[in-house]
């Protein structure tokens, strides 16, 4: 079998270029697709610069890893996935065919420890890894027996999904009896007609209810003194480009990313969803979800803090589960996050890490000493200043 060639994207050009590659190994996920790693990389590369390993056999793409690098005075030059940040990207890791898998993989943590191009990173903060991914054991076995480096794994929020097999009456079913409720009284305001839940027919009109919808978000959270994502303008710049992008990004039927031009609206294929609920002719609440594989995974909810008594995020939860049954969909993907309602919903839990690895080099693990220690530090002082912790004091409920 011919040897693998491996070489370091750091440029937008030639990450274009590659959109058809990333289409083919990205195994059905919305995340790991350039319409959704391309507009993240716009709105962030003032703080980053590419650093996308790609594996070639021959002159064939068959493994890439997209990563990028950033700065700071403690850590010194670490490398990320594209996708990071606050962004949150869910199932990161290297996009690979399963036979290539182990070959690419510790290709891949063999070039990062000893190529002279790539070996100068003094920290791994790798976000979104789920458990048990075979390409990142593989990557991660190798890059440990090069290196003699131990991986830090820690625990993130967990992914839940909800299986739609057998219909809306079998998901209704495997629902608790007080959850059941809750969703068929959803169902009768939808049926009544005092709500209404519409899905954007086009790019237009998706970027109008996503910029309704982010300024539903933001005023949710700033209502409880806290900053939301788009508090800052690389988020906001992300998102408008993200649902721009998906727009383009057809799904199914073998259309691809550059059969679509960007006048053209995909006819029903569009792989992003923006949604919006209204009640009584005012809007309640609305998401942006995305075809995933053979899921509707929902990405971001904003709901009007004026309609709560109306319970709108059990409405468009609902309104998008049906929707998803209605499409064929096998299940839904409510992304990372561990949320009261996901699990009522039916929702399973995914477990996900953020893998921490310093480079050998003696700096690095100078840098890593003094991370650690603060972080320590940290953690100590938020525990002496919270005293006893507070009750019942969840944030992040999308579906009050």
């Amino acid at each position: 079998m011919p040897s693998l060639r491996i070489e370091c994207v750091r440029d937008t050009v030639a990450l274009e270029t590659l959109s058809q590659d990333f289409e083919g190994l990205s195994g059905g996920n919305a995340m790991r697709r350039l319409s959704w790693l391309l507009p993240w990389w716009n709105a962030y590369q003032a703080t980053h610069s590419l650093h996308v390993i790609v594996a070639y056999r021959d002159a064939k793409v068959c493994g890439i890893m997209p990563l990028a690098e950033t700065a700071c005075s403690l850590t010194g030059r670490s490398l990320v996935f594209m996708g990071s940040g606050k962004v949150c990207s869910d199932d990161c890791g290297i996009l690979v065919g399963a036979s290539d898998a182990q070959e690419v993989s510790e290709a891949f943590a063999t070039w990062m420890i000893q190529s002279p191009e790539c070996c100068r990173w003094d920290h791994l903060n790798l976000d979104g890894v789920r458990e048990n991914n075979f390409a990142m054991e593989c990557f991660a076995s190798q890059l440990q027996k090069l290196s003699g480096q131990q991986i830090e794994r820690k625990p993130g929020p967990n992914c839940w999904s909800a299986p739609l097999a057998g219909g809306l009456e079998a998901f209704k079913n495997r629902l608790s009896k007080r959850a059941k409720k809750i969703f068929r009284d959803a169902e009768s305001v939808l049926d009544s007609g005092k709500g209404t839940f519409e899905i954007a027919q086009s790019k237009e009109q998706a970027m109008a209810f996503a910029r309704q919808i982010e300024d539903m978000h933001q005023s949710r959270w700033q209502e409880r003194g806290i900053q939301g994502c788009f508090s800052t303008h690389e988020f906001t710049s992300f998102m408008d480009g993200a649902v721009a992008h998906m727009w383009q990004d057809a799904w199914g039927d073998g259309m691809k990313f550059e059969d679509v031009q960007s006048n053209e609206t995909p006819a029903g294929k569009q792989r992003v969803l923006v949604g919006l609920l209204r009640i009584n002719g005012i809007v309640a609440a609305g998401a942006i979800c995305f075809r995933d594989r053979s899921a509707v995974a929902m990405y971001l909810v904003g709901m009007n803090p004026e309609c709560a008594q109306d319970r709108p995020g059990w409405i468009l939860n609902t309104a998008f589960i049906k929707y998803a049954i209605e499409q064929g969909c096998s299940e839904f993907d409510f992304l990372r996050g561990d949320e009261e309602y996901k699990g009522r919903l039916g929702g399973v839990p995914a477990v996900q890490h953020r893998w921490i690895v310093p480079s050998k080099r003696w700096p690095s693990q100078v840098r890593n000493l003094a991370y650690q220690t603060a972080v320590g530090l940290k953690a100590w002082w938020n525990d002496k200043s919270a005293g006893t912790a507070l009750v019942g004091n969840s944030a992040s409920n999308a579906s009050s």
